[in-house]
């Protein structure tokens, strides 16, 4: 059975996003598939085996290797784990850290290579890889730079645009990073935000303003029920309530018919609105929704014929 690899010349290009998706694929054509990362930077408390070991064994039913280990650790044992996991499941999806030793591990496991690359691409795969590379991927290219990556890359690359859900925190992140406080029972920790608007006094009514964008987060202030109440749109995944007061009653009640979590902040409107920043550059892969999106995006991008073939086929 297959095993594929999957690696990066850069830290934090997306490999966790695209391992997630193929094996999302794996399960949605009734294949059985495993998870394996052999080394980590940080091997007793690894986020990516973290998530794989909890979400994605509970959500895609997939199996999960051992714990990684350091990166000094012996290619042989990893390739012994690799060569039971094949045994047993239709394809095995290896994870390379950074700094991992790929090229040992590949010819040790006899594994396929698919490299991932972050935008701007480097058209030296082939030649860090040989006859083992089964593909090169492109993450988060700007539509406007979409001729150029393909170009550099390669024309056999796969090039992946941007996406700003790929970037989005959850709920529940957005809360503990503003040390915020839920009045009412949690809901829909786990929805992704993608953008923010402030309720301030604004001139349009509420549909216009508050219903333009999908996956929004409102930030308001606690005495503010108008608002609020206006806000609570399809589109609206949370209330970011800031500064000193509580919703009332009737909000509360509004928020629980409508599922919109409710989280109540102890900065100012302006002051939650810039510590949100910090939030973009500690973007994690680590999310159902996002493992969904990236599929998603491997279907639009890749195609059938391809996604199949890095599936599928073993090495001749």
């Amino acid at each position: 059975m297959p095993v594929i690899l999957i690696t990066s010349p850069t830290p934090t290009a997306g490999k966790t996003s695209l391992t997630y998706a193929l094996l999302s694929r794996l399960r949605d054509a009734g294949r059985t598939a495993a998870y394996y990362k052999p080394y980590s930077t940080t091997p007793g408390n690894d986020a990516d085996y973290s998530f794989a070991s909890n979400a994605l064994t509970a959500t895609l039913g997939i199996a999960v290797g051992p714990p990684p280990q350091p990166l000094s650790a012996n290619a042989d044992a990893a390739a012994a784990t690799i060569a039971e996991l094949r045994r047993r499941y239709d394809t095995v999806i290896v994870e390379a850290a950074p700094d991992a030793p790929a090229a040992e591990l590949a010819e040790a496991a006899d594994a396929r290579i698919v490299e991932v690359q972050a935008y701007p691409p480097d058209n030296r795969a082939a030649a860090r890889w040989g006859a083992r590379l089964s593909g090169v991927v492109v993450n988060a290219v700007p539509p406007y730079r979409l001729d150029a990556a393909r170009d550099t890359a390669g024309p056999n690359a796969v090039v992946i645009l941007e996406s700003r859900l790929m970037l989005a925190p959850t709920v529940a992140q957005i809360g503990e990073s503003l040390g915020a406080v839920w009045p009412l029972e949690p809901v829909n920790a786990d929805a992704l935000v993608e953008r923010y608007l402030i309720g301030g006094n604004i001139m349009d009514n509420g549909p216009t303003y508050f219903g333009r964008y999908a996956n929004q987060a409102v930030i308001t202030r606690a005495q503010r029920p108008d608002i609020q109440m206006a806000s609570m749109l399809p589109q609206t995944r949370c209330l970011l309530l800031t500064g000193p007061g509580e919703p009332t009653e009737y909000v509360k009640a509004e928020a629980r018919e409508r599922d919109i979590p409710l989280l109540q902040v102890p900065a100012s409107t302006i002051a939650a609105a810039d510590a949100l920043e910090s939030l973009l550059k500690a973007a994690t892969p680590h999310s159902p929704a996002k493992t969904r999106h990236y599929a998603t995006l491997l279907d639009r991008h890749v195609g059938t014929e391809r996604l199949a073939e890095w599936l599928e086929q073993t090495r001749e």
